[in-house]
């Protein structure tokens, strides 16, 4: 989180596509002249039997035929923004409603989809305004699982946060389900950032430093387990990363709501995560003392065990990040040796499933990493 202190499915015709057989077979018994869709294939009963009499170019009615569109469905797409209705004649009535951006028109409703590149994967951020991929599936070969894809180039204003002290640089980062990076910088302006290109950077209408909130960590989270719609969780709004910070949420006018208040334990506020579970996880990091906890998404109070770091961090830490893929929680860590006076930026593992913590994967990284982000179209697990 911080320095110390949807291409989408283009599946929009008004009716099933072709292939999908509900019987994959004509010759099913039935009886006088009764019609039915068998996929996009309208199908009429010949005394005994169903047998084919058009495939259907757009959508299918059991009464009606081939037709623009099913009156029986009520809805239906025109082009991949627009629902419309269902005349009651199969043809395409007046708009309903259009697709605002980041969801598309699948069978008459505007939807979220899981399809755009690079919703698989962990994104991070470091100080040097590196956006960075992290492939989890490789952490255990001996492949890099870092992938070095541009430099941030946001139009970031000078000023830090009030109290802040260090030179204005990212600070926490979230992906959202349409690939899209919420890069929060030290002067508290949050920007989008494409993850296919990193030099895309766009300032959001966010009002940076609104009530109280100066800088925080943040995750995406489903609102239901395996749903398509999310929302923005933020925790802390220090500078100083005190415990006992405040958690919210973004809204859609990119207004902080607050909810509650983070547990006041542990040695530092934490970075936040979400899943397509709908859980909210926060990683509370501290040289003596570090741990993983999930987070109620009603009020911010801790739920369910702590899964503790043994020893804690170890030395002081500069920088932290968090995000879960497939079942494990991936922290990246940048610690102090204070007697050596040299820094080790690490990446180290957590099991979610049983909380055991399975130590440092990679050490001695030439990143100091401050922001890590993951859609919630990532895994969950993986089989």
């Amino acid at each position: 989180m911080r320095s110390a202190c949807l291409a989408f499915l283009l599946l929009a015709a008004c009716g099933p596509s072709v292939g999908g057989h509900e019987d994959d077979e004509t010759g099913v018994p039935c009886t006088g002249d009764e019609t039915r869709c068998d996929g996009n294939l309208f199908e009429v009963c010949d005394g005994d039997t169903y047998q084919i009499e058009e495939a259907c170019e757009q959508a299918c009615s059991p009464t009606l035929g081939c037709a623009e569109c099913d009156p029986a469905q009520g809805t239906a797409c025109s082009g991949d923004t627009t629902v419309v209705s269902c005349n009651p004649d199969g043809t395409l009535g007046g708009t309903v409603e259009t697709c605002t951006d980041g969801t598309t028109c699948i069978a008459g409703d505007c939807a979220r989809s899981c399809s755009a590149d690079g919703v698989d994967l962990i994104y991070v951020v470091d100080t040097d305004n590196r956006l960075l991929s992290f492939d989890p599936r490789l952490v255990d070969g001996a492949g890099d699982p870092f992938t070095v894809l541009g430099t941030l180039n946001c139009p970031a204003s000078t000023t830090p946060a009030p109290g802040w002290t260090d030179p204005v640089a990212p600070f926490s980062m979230a992906v959202d389900r349409n690939a899209v990076a919420w890069v929060l910088y030290s002067s508290g302006e949050i920007f989008n950032v494409d993850v296919n290109n990193a030099s895309v950077c766009s300032p959001t209408s966010y009002n940076e430093l609104q009530n109280g909130w100066l800088l925080f960590g943040m995750g995406f989270v489903t609102d239901t387990s395996g749903g398509d719609t999310e929302r923005l969780y933020v925790g802390g709004g220090s500078v100083t990363a005190d415990p006992g910070g405040k958690f919210g949420f973004v809204d859609d006018a990119l207004v902080i709501q607050d909810l509650g208040t983070l547990p006041n334990s542990g040695e530092n506020s934490p970075e936040i995560t979400g899943t397509g579970a709908a859980e909210a996880w926060g990683f509370y990091p501290g040289t003596s003392s570090a741990f993983v906890q999930q987070i109620s998404k009603t009020d911010g109070t801790a739920v369910g065990t702590q899964f503790n770091i043994p020893g804690g961090l170890g030395g002081t830490v500069q920088a932290w990040a968090f995000a879960q893929w497939g079942g494990k929680f991936y922290l990246f860590v940048t610690t102090l040796d204070v007697l050596s006076g040299l820094s080790n930026s690490t990446v180290r593992r957590s099991d979610k499933m049983t909380g055991n913590y399975e130590g440092v994967i990679r050490q001695n990284l030439p990143y100091t990493i401050v922001g890590a982000g993951v859609s919630t179209c990532a895994p969950v697990v993986v089989e």
